[in-house]
């Protein structure tokens, strides 16, 4: 199948992909070649690409994915990359929300 990862910036192409495998807010779901169509929200996640003998891993960041059941996935998204090039910190916040917590004890974050 052709799998696509499409950011304002680049577009990465990647053919006879076997398997695709993320996660979306629902939870973590495959797709194989010629699946039924389906459109998910993206968490931010890897997403795994499987060929016959090897693999590529790129991070994206939120998005959409779309499998149209003819052998073409696209994810659409802001941003993505390999997983070792992100700062974890800038996705979870600047570190108010947990110092908060710890101070109130509290297990309500407000912003």
């Amino acid at each position: 199948m052709k799998v696509r990862i499409v950011t304002p910036y680049r577009i990465a192409e990647f053919s006879d992909a076997k398997l695709v495998v993320f996660r979306t807010v629902e939870g973590e779901m495959g797709v194989l070649d010629k699946r039924a169509p389906i459109i998910a929200k993206l968490a931010i996640t890897d997403v795994r690409i499987e060929f016959e003998n090897s693999r590529e891993v790129y991070r994206v960041v939120d998005g959409f994915i779309h499998c149209d059941g003819n052998s073409n996935v696209v994810v659409l998204t802001e941003e993505m990359g390999r997983p070792e090039e992100f700062d974890p910190h800038k996705y979870l916040g600047n570190g108010v929300e947990s110092q908060q917590l710890s101070e109130t004890g509290s297990g309500t974050v407000t912003k």
